[in-house]
């Protein structure tokens, strides 16, 4: 690192990344604020456009936003990582001017959704990203799909086949870890309100189980802009107080209702453009916390939930379904027990934090020797 740094730079001699999100971060995205806390070998600089609060402790003194350029340079990072493809576009240029290569984590939606509803969404980062994606495609250094389904979307929309990966969210196994399964009858809903997570299919399922488990309770975790349409829809079925919306809540909040809750249901579905996931983390966290997992056979979502052992895959967008694989769970409670340890054991296999924050620094430590080498030349 380069001498005269101010703190905490100064005292941290590890090569630096600029982490690239351009909202600060958003509270749903856990996954780009676990990225940053969790650099083992390089330390992070994260770079940003609008303050939306959730910024960790530990990340105090390491947050710029809208920098000028000649602030970021000197701090000298080795590398650049951008999270979704239309902040990757924003970042290329940051990257270029720089002389370091660029990452970019591929998500859902920046795979999964039409030039023509980007292009209708009234969104400026959207609508660039529509229009000179293939600037990125062709200059990106690393792309990370967060699936093996996402990845091959990706490579069919255009992104490079040689320089596309699959590189799994990590979750924190010591957060996120199995309880009691509290009073068997609460099924947990964790995403934002919108359209491709599936709530009011949830919801439409959920009225059904009430049928022959009148104990059951549905609680969704979350914010976005169903919330007022999900709640009336609730109502109009004559949910009543057997739903609840506490809105978005902290990490540490959702890891200890994970240890509560008897199940996590993530009905996932294509939403209007073809916006799509690419594996939602809550998934992951679900199985770490040894819960068993209700989910559509969608996305990358088969790659973290083994059906009839971890848990159970419906169609996208039958309640029917849902509601009778939800029932079924509830139930049965070994069967609960059996499944939950069984998405343990795949979360110690294929989901360590750790182990994948090792793998995306060894992509790094390549980045960096192919960067030098092509330097040299």
């Amino acid at each position: 690192m380069p001498a005269g740094l101010p703190p905490p730079f100064d005292l941290d001699q590890r090569p630096l990344v600029a982490i690239f999100r351009a909202p600060v971060f958003n509270a749903s995205e856990t996954f780009v604020r676990a990225h940053a806390t969790g650099l083992m070998r390089y330390q992070p600089l994260v770079i940003g456009l609008k303050d939306k609060g959730h910024v960790p402790e530990a990340l105090a003194g390491r947050v710029l936003l809208r920098p000028r350029l000649e602030a970021v340079s000197a701090l000298a990072p080795a590398l650049v990582h951008a999270h979704f493809a239309p902040d990757g576009l924003r970042a290329l240029r940051i990257a270029e001017a720089l002389g370091v290569p660029l990452v970019t984590s591929l998500r859902g939606y920046d795979v999964s959704l039409s030039n023509a509803a980007l292009l209708a969404s009234g969104r400026l980062s959207w609508i660039a990203y529509a229009l000179f994606q293939r600037r990125l495609m062709r200059r990106g250094a690393l792309f990370l799909a967060v699936s093996d389904s996402l990845r091959r979307r990706a490579i069919a929309r255009g992104f490079p086949e040689a320089r596309t990966f699959t590189h799994y969210n990590g979750v924190d196994l010591a957060r996120f870890r199995p309880g009691d399964g509290g009073d068997g009858a609460t099924i947990l809903h964790v995403g934002r309100l919108v359209d491709k997570k599936g709530g009011a299919t949830l919801l439409g399922a959920f009225a059904e189980v009430r049928q022959t488990h009148p104990r059951a309770r549905l609680v969704v975790i979350g914010e976005g802009p169903l919330a007022g349409r999900l709640g009336r829809r609730a109502a109009a079925l004559g949910l009543g107080d057997s739903v609840s919306f506490p809105g978005a809540l902290p990490p540490e909040e959702v890891a200890d209702r994970m240890r509560r809750a008897a199940l996590l249901a993530a009905p996932s579905l294509t939403a209007r453009g073809g916006d799509a996931e690419g594996l939602p983390n809550v998934v992951v966290e679900a199985a770490a916390s040894g819960l068993p997992v209700v989910a559509s056979d969608h996305g990358g979502i088969p790659e973290a939930v083994a059906d009839g052992r971890t848990g159970f895959l419906v169609p996208e967008g039958e309640a029917k379904a849902l509601a009778r694989r939800i029932a079924d769970l509830l139930a049965d409670a070994p069967l609960r027990r059996r499944m939950g340890a069984a998405g343990r054991a795949l979360a110690e296999e294929k989901f360590d934090g750790s182990r994948q924050m090792r793998l995306l620094e060894e992509r790094y430590d390549d980045l960096r020797t192919r960067s030098n080498a092509t330097e040299t030349r």
